[in-house]
């Protein structure tokens, strides 16, 4: 079963969200590349979740990001991150 946020800090893992250092891209690929589909969506919703409720959940800058990468994506894909930001 997986730990929650707080027992992840609480183990004393996860320091590095602390520590004022973003996460290198090869930190983040080794923490997400295991996860399947569903268990990504469950922590997107969560991270979104959590940024919402500290008031730091920024719609306009989501969009920003949306319309710069949606040049890039094949049909499948625009409807894929639609939906995603949809459900946030």
């Amino acid at each position: 079963m997986k730990r929650s946020f707080k027992e992840t800090v609480s183990a004393g893992e996860g320091r590095q969200a602390y520590s004022g250092k973003a996460p290198s891209t090869d930190e983040l690929i080794a923490k997400y590349s295991g996860m399947s589909e569903d268990e990504l969506m469950r922590e997107l919703k969560s991270a979104a979740g959590r940024q919402k409720a500290e008031g730091r959940f920024d719609e306009n800058a989501l969009k920003k990001g949306m319309d710069a990468i949606m040049p890039m994506l094949d049909d499948a894909q625009k409807r894929k991150l639609r939906e995603i930001v949809g459900m946030l």
